[in-house]
């Protein structure tokens, strides 16, 4: 089994992380959209979620607030498109941050079960090419790797 995390570029506008969890994808897929898992594995170490909240449901929406420790906030909010558990999840997210705000891009979350092992794809989809760069050069596989580190210990607890 793969444990790390693989980023690719899938076109212009998208690039995929994908990572193997010793875990059912049922497992993988709560932990990805319950709030008592999430608070536990999402964001960066170094960070608070004070606010997370979850309607998992086509049209519903969720809302995830990080505080660092100076008192900086940072907030993920999308509206679900398709939930169909425990196979795939695709909702539009915004991040923002004091002084910016993303354009809202397409996140899709596929699970595929083999052997008890769950392949995790997300691909994130952009409207242009220079955001998906700039998504891709901000650091976010210094912030996905330690964060699905987390969620591997988050559902091997649910076992």
């Amino acid at each position: 089994m793969d444990k790390t995390l693989k980023i690719t570029t899938p076109s212009d506008f998208e690039f995929a992380m994908t990572r193997q969890f010793d875990a059912p994808r049922r497992f993988v897929f709560d932990a990805m959209t319950k709030p008592e898992y999430l608070v536990r594995w999402l964001g960066c170490e170094q960070l608070t979620m004070p606010v997370c909240e979850v309607d998992l449901r086509v049209g519903g929406a969720y809302r995830f607030v990080f505080r660092s420790s100076e008192g900086i906030e940072h907030e993920l909010t999308g509206t679900y498109r398709e939930v169909v558990r425990p196979e795939r999840l695709a909702f539009g997210e915004t991040f923002s941050m004091p002084g910016f705000t993303s354009e809202e891009y397409l996140v899709i979350s596929t699970f595929v079960e083999e052997g008890g092992t769950t392949t995790l794809t997300t691909t994130i989809r952009h409207p242009t090419k220079e955001a998906r760069d700039g998504h891709l050069n901000s650091g976010i596989d210094k912030g996905v790797a330690p964060a699905y580190e987390r969620l591997a210990e988050v559902v091997a607890e649910m076992g």
